[in-house]
């Protein structure tokens, strides 16, 4: 099983989401679509597989000691939308060096237990970087290091003769950015469900 571990918003934050998507997919389909208990939007700072035993519980706790410890905030602005190939929407926020320390530190504390499997190596990587295809093979997961992209997945476009809709796309987004913050509140450990969701939350604790 693939494991995560992800930043996600308050209730409230995520219905708000969860209706922008719903404009968007109304006539662009994407996939995964968010939900409140399942397939969360979130942003997610680690992910891969991980041999036993590790201590979720502690892991959580310890990076919720360090978010309090440095202080970061907890509210955050949409600044754009970023297209990554193959066929990927990325929501990518402000002050994104909050989440490159929160990723240094989580993969600092479990690198040496990431493994991958011969199945996960089957995987098309043509489309990544030459450091995100270094990264899939050691670690199974692109974004690591220097390669770490934080976002929230807004989706994977399902037919590609929908890129040229993405101007009404921004006007969504960018309408919602000028209403809305990303209220994040919750350090989750999540099993990584199709497409990369959020499937079903196994640890969580409020930041």
């Amino acid at each position: 099983m693939k494991v995560g571990i992800a930043l996600v918003p308050c209730c409230q934050t995520i219905q708000l989401m969860i209706e922008m998507q719903q404009k968007i997919i109304s006539d662009n389909p994407l996939v995964p679509i968010w939900g409140n208990i399942n397939n969360l939007p979130h942003l997610t700072l680690l992910q891969g597989r991980f041999h036993h035993p590790i201590n979720w519980i502690n892991l959580v706790y310890n990076l919720q000691d360090y978010w309090q410890k440095e202080k970061y905030l907890k509210e955050f602005q949409i600044t754009q939308l970023e297209y990554k190939t193959p066929g990927w929407y990325f929501l990518k926020l402000n002050n994104e060096h909050i989440f490159y320390d929160l990723h240094n530190f989580i993969f600092t504390s479990v690198k040496n237990l990431i493994y991958v499997t011969g199945e996960d190596l089957k995987k098309d990587i043509s489309s990544y970087t030459d450091l995100e295809k270094i990264n899939y093979i050691k670690y199974g997961y692109r974004y690591i290091g220097s390669s770490f992209n934080p976002h929230f997945t807004l989706g994977r476009i399902i037919d590609n003769s929908i890129n040229n809709r993405q101007s009404s796309w921004k006007r969504i987004i960018e309408f919602f950015a000028t209403q809305n913050l990303i209220k994040i509140q919750q350090i989750t450990i999540y099993q990584v469900g199709n497409y990369g969701s959020h499937a079903a939350t196994l640890y969580s604790v409020n930041i």
